[in-house]
């Protein structure tokens, strides 16, 4: 006889910025059923009055005896604080999935999801086809060409203001080509679908990035081919930004909830 995936009942978030505060909302209203917002550990220096309760221990989320931890404040969270976490035994959806192409952070986690006997959970985020690229690998080495363009404004404040004078662009420029990993580590929260693809066909050097500022453009979007044994791929996707945070596409964070309502994707 199978047994029922349950949904988890009892959902807290590490960061509540513009991500978190959606998945708050979402969660509140009630758009994924059973499933209860019980708090979020609040990791930078602003506060939130009308978030209750809220933590800045992870020892204090944790006794609150969560079914499943969201992380959605960054690298350094994730680092920080999925490991103890996936220990305890929550499972844990990683929206920084940028981290992951540190391989050593990699072992770790699933080191202590093992010890734990929890899942780390991966989002499909800003681009869809992940599925494809997972089975493709099974059927041989998959190359991937990545290239994301956004608005100038969601490249500022990051490493793209110290390769091209943004303010000075007229037409579509690229600015980065490199890989999976280089790109992941040098633009942070930009660059997340990128190591999501790396992750989906099982090498990071498997994957060619270009990164690229759009005058004039007012979505995020996303151009991959991906070709190997099982055949070629080639998909587009134009995002909305999330309107509280241009460096997000809006559907990010509504397909963390998905993962949250499926409590799937593992690696």
């Amino acid at each position: 006889m199978t047994q029922e995936r349950r949904i988890p009942r009892r959902i807290a978030l590490i960061g509540f910025g513009a991500l978190g505060q959606v998945l708050a909302g979402e969660l509140q209203a009630g758009h994924v059923p059973g499933a209860e917002f019980i708090g979020a550990l609040v990791t930078g220096t602003q506060t939130h009055a009308d978030l209750q309760p809220s933590w800045t221990r992870l020892d204090d989320l944790l006794a609150a005896d969560p079914d499943l931890v969201v992380e959605v404040a960054g690298q350094a969270a994730l680092q920080s604080h999925a490991p103890a976490c996936l220990g305890a035994g929550c499972d844990v959806v990683a929206a920084s999935v940028g981290a992951l192409m540190d391989s050593s952070l990699r072992n770790r986690l699933w080191d202590c999801a093992r010890q734990g006997g929890s899942r780390l959970l991966i989002p499909s985020g800003a681009l869809g086809g992940l599925d494809y690229l997972r089975a493709a690998r099974r059927v041989g080495a998959v190359q991937v060409s990545y290239r994301g363009c956004k608005p100038v404004a969601a490249w500022r404040g990051t490493e793209a203001e110290r390769l091209v004078d943004l303010s000075a662009i007229d037409k579509s420029t690229v600015f980065f080509r490199g890989g999976a990993e280089e790109a992941a580590a040098r633009f942070p929260k930009n660059a997340n679908v990128v190591a999501a693809l790396a992750l989906a066909v099982g090498d990071p050097l498997a994957v060619t990035v270009e990164l690229v500022a759009e005058p004039g453009a007012n979505a995020n979007r996303h151009e991959l081919t991906a070709h190997g044994a099982a055949g070629t791929i080639r998909l587009s996707v134009e995002n909305s930004p999330l309107p509280a945070n241009p460096k997000s596409s809006r559907i990010t964070a509504f397909s963390i909830l998905e993962t949250v309502a499926s409590h799937g994707g593992e690696l």
